[in-house]
């Protein structure tokens, strides 16, 4: 099984990936973790991928290749998305990028959301609801792997995950960088990538007054059609 985690950048993914990951761990399972950094990276792995082994693939802009791998019954694609106006926000922050910059990655990604919502099987997960509905979440995702947890196994989920986004940024290790291969076992845990805090609303503390009258402006269209407050 192949796991499709996806979406808006800076909208949730590193939280699912840890999700995905303790999950797994619950399970028992072997599986690798891949978080390519480049489109040419994210379709050869998505060309060379053995859908009889367990994989988290991690991943921001949706290719043709990508499209078409996800049809496979052993794929499971999530997809996530976030207030456009936060996701200007965290990407100057977190990103370093430029409000203009910022603005037209987030309308780029935008882009690509009707292609990936019909896509066999898609779970689509808002990040507000990893803010405020997380073990609700965490129980559906671990149903579209074909594991039914137990309510308290997914409580321990949700608390483990949230303490990763309080704790600071571990140190570099002798693990293999991001992008490549990491198989984990009993015998082999990976540490998970940090998770950023969960912040709904960034964008009014953040952005200046004007930048805020520019993105209401601009993203009107999209905050009305997925009912965020103005």
């Amino acid at each position: 099984m192949i796991i499709f985690n996806f979406g808006i950048p800076n909208s949730g993914t590193d939280w699912s990936q840890a999700v995905f990951k303790k999950i797994w761990e619950s399970q028992n399972y072997a599986f690798q973790v891949q978080e390519p950094q480049s489109i040419e990276e994210l379709n050869q792995i998505i060309g060379t991928m053995n859908i009889h082994e367990r994989m988290i693939l991690k991943f921001d802009l949706l290719t043709e290749e990508a499209i078409q791998a996800a049809q496979q019954d052993a794929v499971r694609p999530f997809y996530h998305y976030r207030d456009p106006r936060d996701v200007v926000s965290a990407s100057m922050q977190l990103q370093q990028a430029s409000f203009s910059d910022a603005v037209e990655s987030t309308v780029s990604a935008y882009q690509e959301i009707h292609h990936a919502l019909p896509l066999p099987g898609i779970m689509v997960i808002p990040y507000e609801h990893i803010a405020d509905n997380a073990e609700a979440l965490i129980f559906q995702m671990a149903t579209q792997l074909g594991i039914l947890l137990k309510l308290d196994a997914v409580s321990a989920i949700a608390e483990e995950v949230l303490e990763l986004t309080t704790q600071p940024a571990a140190p570099a290790s002798t693990e293999p960088a991001t992008g490549q291969s990491v198989r984990i076992d009993q015998e082999h845990t990976a540490d998970t990538s940090v998770v950023q805090p969960l912040c709904i609303g960034k964008w009014r503390d953040e952005l200046s007054q004007s930048e805020q009258a520019m993105v209401n402006r601009f993203f009107k269209p999209l905050v009305t059609q997925f009912g965020y407050s103005e």
